[in-house]
């Protein structure tokens, strides 16, 4: 039998860690938060002209030396997204390749070659996060846009899947979505 003092240590080891458990997980929860809120935001948002986006876009693809049908992966410069989008570039790029694409990759390398030739470019439009842009074989942007839609990318919740087969027809300049945005990014001005 536990005497008085030895209960009362031991109900406070217990709240002890019973309220270190509790701050733990509001520590987690603002931390959650703050990186949703830092890279979590509405593609659109920096878009502010979706023609011209999509117009220089077609001109940077025209400028590359790549072959049609393709499917370029852009990953900006330093950006924590890719640990949310790599699994997801990764099976998009196997499902292309067994449909005809070429598959390159710009920006940030973060696909094995096997999976995405880089493309050597210092430069390219203004991406907020990761996105993709396939083209017909015509070299006419067939998709161009986010991945997916949320923080974490996935098959679930994309974007693009619908738009692999060459069949499909059309185009979608994919600009309303909630996907992972990189840090440093500030939205385009207005108007422009």
């Amino acid at each position: 039998m536990m005497s008085g003092r030895v209960r009362e240590r031991h109900h406070s080891r217990v709240w002890l860690s019973v309220g270190g458990l509790v701050a733990a997980g509001l520590i987690l929860a603002a931390v959650t938060l703050g990186f949703r809120a830092h890279y979590l935001g509405w593609f659109g948002e920096s878009v502010s002209n979706v023609a011209n986006w999509g117009a220089d876009w077609q001109d940077w693809l025209d400028q590359q030396p790549i072959e049609h049908p393709a499917l370029v992966h852009l990953m900006p410069g330093g950006c924590l997204c890719r640990f949310f989008t790599a699994g997801h570039a990764a099976e998009l790029s196997a499902r292309a390749d067994t449909l005809g694409y070429h598959r390159y990759q710009a920006g940030d390398n973060f696909l094995s070659e096997a999976l995405a030739v880089p493309l050597h470019t210092r430069s390219f439009p203004q991406s907020p996060g990761p996105m993709l842009a396939l083209t017909g074989v015509d070299g006419q942007i067939r998709y161009l846009g986010p991945y997916s839609d949320g923080l974490r990318c996935t098959t679930a919740n994309s974007l693009v899947d619908d738009w692999l087969p060459l069949t499909r027809l059309g185009q979608v300049l994919q600009v309303d979505a909630n996907s992972c945005q990189c840090s440093g990014f500030a939205p385009a001005a207005a108007g422009g």
